[in-house]
């Protein structure tokens, strides 16, 4: 057996082992959020739709292109959660006001109300989940992430994480990107 096919063996193993961790976590953190999206009657897919809007800022708004390569979302699946949420009367299509031919979607005053109630609960979950994790290995380990993800994306940086918090939730509050 040669040098390159023993790190080979090795590279492949560390890849599955590595993604395989990931996976898991993902899981627990599935599972961790659930009671909060059973709670507001939303799935994984709704919540992030919701957070990415009101992580926009007043108006709540975007391009619906914009929401599902932030969300990394296709268009069709996209269309299904806005069907859903609009339903709902969570969200709006708006017309925007940069090209007359274009809409954008907006939450409505009880998409805001949902959205930051359903935000709230998932983050306290998340941050329960997270508890016996000192903040130095988690801010390491987001580091970390980033830059594996910059160069899976075949970037120098990652695009953000889904924001469950506003941009700018004020002094001393930490956020998700």
């Amino acid at each position: 057996m040669t040098a390159d096919r023993v790190d080979s063996s090795s590279d492949e193993r560390l890849a599955l082992t590595f993604s395989q961790h990931v996976v898991r976590l993902q899981t627990a953190f599935e599972q961790a959020i659930a009671p909060a999206l059973a709670a507001q009657g939303l799935t994984p897919a709704e919540l992030d739709v919701l957070a990415a809007l009101r992580s926009a800022g007043t108006p709540y708004q975007r391009r619906p292109k914009e929401l599902a390569a932030h969300l990394l979302l296709t268009t069709g699946g996209l269309s299904n959660v806005l069907r859903r949420l609009d339903t709902r009367g969570l969200v709006s299509r708006v017309p925007d006001p940069s090209d007359g031919r274009s809409h954008n979607v907006q939450l409505t005053p009880a998409g805001v109300t949902t959205a930051e109630a359903a935000t709230t609960a998932a983050t306290t979950a998340l941050q329960r989940t997270l508890t016996a994790v000192p903040a130095a290995t988690l801010e390491h380990t987001l580091h970390q992430l980033r830059s594996i993800l910059g160069a899976v994306d075949g970037t120098r940086t990652a695009l953000p994480a889904v924001r469950y918090l506003p941009d700018d939730p004020g002094p001393g509050v930490p956020t998700a990107g």
